[in-house]
């Protein structure tokens, strides 16, 4: 059951990313690409029905996760509780700020105001996700003796003494940032059409070789910091289907000009994070957070301490179904308009 309730978890977690990403990478886009009122306005449109149905999968998820693994809880908020408070008070401030600017946006003052506040949360919304997601690939020391400094005593990859800003959290927090900002991009191409489509996938064609550039120096980090971490790609070879995928759909979209139709950045943006995540997923396993020290956080030594928490069976299969087809009927029937 261990093994079940981690993919459940990955998956809680994963479609959350995969959800939000849209609406945290198009209010980046609104604050630095949107650059008169119609593209501000379309980009408002494109998400005015579906930026606020996402944050149920990450409440399932911290709800999950501390009922069945208590100890991985404990140690996420023990690292990173401030920044965790932190991004669910953004996130709430997020809501107000897109409520007010919905609201306000026919006058030009309170557009402008409540757009830059808008635009600043989710870039800040952005940030937080993707140190943190570094921070865990990474690793921590699960050690009561060792702590984590804030910012690391040196930024060479010889540092001894590591910190939650480091050159590879940094590396890392560049490579999740362009793939959702590309997420996010990709869902305002989907909703658009004309001139302003042209300049996005231009943008996005940019960004997909920064980010290819990324992946590659993110992958040889991660082997030099973890010489395991692809042990599960080894023992398995089939596995590598997963992060081939990742990389056709990424090299699909520095084409992405010379498709035809506005649907395809947004299918690639989500192949390319579904599999990498996956990916990511199938090579730390069974591991929660990679370990920096000898003490490991697993699926199997999470923390728990009666059996039975894994069988409060039925009630957490309705709830899930219930999730499930709630996400469903949101995204069908309230898609954001379609622009031309």
């Amino acid at each position: 059951m261990e093994v079940i309730w981690y993919g459940i978890l990955s998956i809680l977690l994963g479609t959350y990313v995969l959800l939000d990403g849209y609406d945290i990478g198009a209010g980046v886009a609104f604050l630095f690409f949107a650059d008169n009122d119609e593209e501000k306005n379309k980009i408002i449109k494109s998400i005015s029905s579906v930026w606020d149905a996402n944050e149920v999968w990450l409440l399932a998820f911290i709800g999950l996760a501390m009922v069945f693994f208590p100890h991985y809880a404990q140690i996420l908020f023990n690292n990173f509780g401030g920044y965790i408070l932190l991004f669910l008070l953004f996130l709430l401030l997020k809501t107000l700020a897109f409520n007010l600017l919905y609201l306000y946006r026919k006058n030009p003052f309170y557009k402008s105001v409540f757009g830059y506040l808008y635009g600043f949360l989710n870039l800040m919304l952005l940030i937080f996700i993707s140190l943190i997601f570094s921070n865990i690939l990474r690793g921590l020391y699960f050690e009561q003796e060792e702590r984590i400094r804030f910012v690391s005593q040196s930024f060479s990859p010889l540092a001894q003494k590591i910190g939650f800003f480091d050159w590879f959290t940094l590396l890392t927090t560049g490579m999740i940032f362009i793939a959702i900002l590309i997420h996010g991009l990709g869902w305002i191409v989907l909703k658009n059409s004309g001139a302003f489509n042209r300049k996005l996938k231009k943008l996005i064609q940019a960004l997909a070789f920064i980010e290819l550039i990324l992946v590659g120096l993110f992958l040889i980090s991660w082997y030099i910091i973890h010489p395991g971490v692809f042990h599960n790609y080894w023992t398995y070879p089939f596995l590598f289907i997963l992060p081939v995928l990742a990389f056709i759909a990424l090299i699909g979209l520095m084409g992405i000009r010379t498709y035809p139709g506005e649907n395809k950045a947004s299918i690639l943006s989500t192949n390319f994070i579904i599999f990498s995540w996956i990916s990511i997923m199938v090579a730390i396993y069974p591991n929660f957070i990679l370990p920096l020290g000898h003490k490991k956080l697993t699926a199997f030594n999470a923390g728990f301490d009666n059996p039975d928490r894994f069988y409060i069976e039925w009630w957490i299969l309705v709830l899930g179904i219930l999730l499930l087809i709630y996400s469903i009927i949101v995204h069908k029937f309230m898609k954001g308009e379609k622009n031309t």
